[in-house]
């Protein structure tokens, strides 16, 4: 419970405290995808099959510009200081453009299957179709809440693609109950974001709380690395509050004032 509350305080100091890192990639998100809508728009009539292709590369710029908050999600989380001209940069990666790609592909055949599949056997009426529709959504289920973590593993640790996904497996299937945490808060982030018109906490406000959730976990596996003595059945028993000190006394003690006159 320590960690999940300092978790939620850290994330929330961490997004006032670089507020305008968070809000001006979302404008720019934003302004992007809403000319790209108007385009589609426009096209859908006269054009239908060019108004399908820009749907496709648009889908495919947009998640290339939220990967590319992954260096400054990082730096947030680190207590360094974000920059716009940081975020940008990002863009020459061919690494980045190479990940975006594969995540747009991945994002695709979940959204196909979980559209296509499940109202299939749905429509069985037998009971084989209810069960297979049942075991599709559980397995869908798993991935989303296992792929969440593929963006922070990939900010924070610079895998490629293929690693980055199958170490979001493994933490999810070593955190299942921190995973639905982070996810039931990403969900939160969002409606708040749909709210706020995604200028905040928006993509970058949730990309930075997923990174902070992840650099935080990884404190358990660099503490139980140090301790391989320890046996399996005590594993579960994390020192939070030794782990986290340091990032608490960083953070250091917050009120209502500090938030409103961080100057003094």
């Amino acid at each position: 419970m320590l960690m999940f509350l300092f978790y939620l305080k850290k994330n929330f100091c961490d997004g006032w405290d670089n507020m305008l890192s968070l809000v001006l990639p979302n404008l720019f998100i934003l302004i992007f995808g809403v000319g790209l809508y108007f385009l589609i728009g426009l096209l859908i009539e006269s054009v239908p099959v060019l108004a399908i292709i820009l749907q496709v590369i648009g889908i495919f710029i947009l998640i290339t510009a939220i990967f590319a908050f992954g260096e400054n999600s990082t730096k947030i989380a680190n207590f360094k200081f974000a920059s716009l001209k940081n975020y940008f940069s990002q863009f020459k990666s061919v690494k980045l453009w190479k990940d975006s790609a594969l995540f747009t592909l991945l994002a695709t055949f979940i959204i196909f299957v979980a559209v296509i599949g499940i109202p299939f056997y749905l429509r069985q009426s037998e009971f084989l179709g209810l069960f297979l529709a049942a075991v599709l959504f559980w397995i869908l289920l798993v991935c989303i809440l296992s792929v969440q973590w593929l963006l922070p593993i990939r900010a924070l640790m610079g895998n490629s693609f293929l690693k980055c996904l199958k170490k979001s497996f493994i933490i999810f299937f070593d955190n299942p109950g921190f995973s639905i945490f982070v996810f039931i808060y990403t969900v939160f982030l969002t409606a708040i974001s749909v709210f706020l018109f995604f200028v905040l906490p928006g993509f970058t406000g949730i990309i930075l709380a997923q990174t902070n959730a992840l650099r935080l976990r990884l404190y358990k596996y660099d503490w139980l690395e140090e301790h391989p003595e320890i046996p399996p059945k005590e594993r579960k028993h994390i020192p939070w509050d030794e782990l986290i000190a340091e990032d608490n006394e960083i953070l250091g003690p917050r009120n209502l004032r500090s938030f409103i006159f961080p100057w003094k």
